[in-house]
């Protein structure tokens, strides 16, 4: 807690493994452990319920769902707004899940009551591995790369445990913090999962200008994304019934961010596993290099770089994943490029760039959108992502 930060103290819980808390902050409240790690916050509650939500647009059917970390329980919350059977959470600080049950419940949907949910206190890896079911989706949260203990979750080993508790059709999605990563690590996470995975594809969590997240979605079977689920999915989550299809398709499609599976954008990478665990060891290098200026998070000019190269790698129209899409459904996934770019261009100030990437934009965006310098502009196509303004 830092008080000249306008920050409070709201509960502590002192476990043996770690101390956690809430704290509360200009009216938002988040749990951060040790004094160091946050969670997650109810200021970011958009962001949080898009972990979630972005991921299973696209599964035909997601009955079963496990969490892998579960923070605030905002993220796991948020499939209960779909119709799941059975959800299975598992955060390795049982004061963590304390502290979300007492002070998060009007966040999380009724996860701590809903006789479908239940809540393990325990290593996430292993209550994976002892686990007999079979899921639709695993869901990983957003793990420090840096952080002693996390970086087995990553490895070949992990991934190929996690693929057999997968159902048919089932999907592990790895939440990765582009702010917390350099490209090396990025590329080594993800062709971690291409080898284990045979369908790789990469989602934006956000269209944030700033303190971007991805998620790299590993699937048993190379399918391609049908855009009916997609639409269906989206309509249960917004119920909006004024609203037409292609705005569904639009609110999307335009998170989809690559195929860096059948792309091999990221083969030059080696392969983290058990036995070498390269980033347990890596990380925390750019994590100190960067403090001194001598490295890169992929934030930025360089995460914009990275959006444009894996669309640049496998353009849409020759994406296998998406070619049950036809031309004007296409034109939602480059549009959500050139909206990221042009929000990452004005955030940085290079007002050129800006209105350049706003007329790319604006040539592939359907329906009309207003003028950038417009508050209904600059929220436009949607900054963020299922309602609401910007949460980060």
């Amino acid at each position: 807690m830092d008080a000249r930060r306008g920050e409070t103290l709201v509960a502590l819980r002192e476990g043996r493994a770690a101390h956690a808390a809430v704290i509360e902050r200009e009216g938002g409240l988040s749990i951060r452990v040790n004094n160091y790690y946050t969670l997650g916050s109810t200021h970011a509650a958009i962001a949080e319920r898009n972990q979630t939500f972005i991921p299973l647009l696209a599964h035909p059917d997601p009955q079963s769902v496990f969490f892998l970390g579960m923070g605030t329980g905002i993220t796991a919350g948020a499939a209960l707004l779909l119709p799941v059977e059975r959800i299975v959470v598992c955060e390795i600080l049982g004061e963590v899940v304390e502290l979300a049950r007492e002070h998060f419940q009007p966040w999380v949907n009724g996860l701590f009551d809903d006789s479908r949910v239940t809540i393990h206190a325990e290593d996430g890896r292993q209550c994976l591995a002892r686990s007999p079911e079979r899921f639709d989706a695993i869901i990983a949260d957003l793990f420090t790369p840096w952080k002693a203990g996390t970086g087995n979750l990553y490895t070949q080993d992990h991934y190929r445990l996690a693929a057999e508790r997968l159902k048919p059709g089932g999907m592990y999605v790895q939440w990765v913090p582009l702010y917390q990563v350099s490209m090396q690590e990025l590329a080594i996470i993800s062709a971690t999962m291409a080898s284990v995975f045979p369908e790789l594809t990469l989602w934006r969590g956000d269209l944030y200008p700033s303190r971007s997240i991805v998620a790299l979605v590993g699937r048993s079977t190379a399918e391609p994304l049908d855009p009916e689920v997609l639409v269906r999915n989206a309509r249960r989550l917004l119920d909006a019934p004024e609203r037409s299809d292609e705005y569904y398709e639009a609110l999307g499609l335009r998170f989809y961010g690559g195929n860096p599976g059948q792309s091999r954008f990221f083969d030059y990478a080696r392969i983290n596993t058990d036995d070498r665990p390269l980033i347990e060891y890596l990380a925390p290098r750019p994590h100190r290099a960067v403090l001194t200026g001598a490295a890169r998070w992929v934030v930025g000019a360089e995460r914009d770089r990275l959006y444009s190269a894996l669309f640049d790698a496998l353009p849409p129209e020759q994406d296998p994943h998406l070619r049950a899409l036809d031309e004007r459904q296409l034109r939602h996934v480059e549009a959500g490029l050139r909206y990221a770019l042009y929000q990452g261009a004005r955030a940085r100030g290079t007002r050129l760039d800006a209105r350049s990437a706003w007329l790319d934009f604006l040539e592939v965006a359907t329906p009309p959108t207003r003028s950038p310098d417009s508050p209904a502009g600059q929220a436009g196509f949607g900054a963020t992502g299922f309602g609401g303004s910007e949460g980060n």
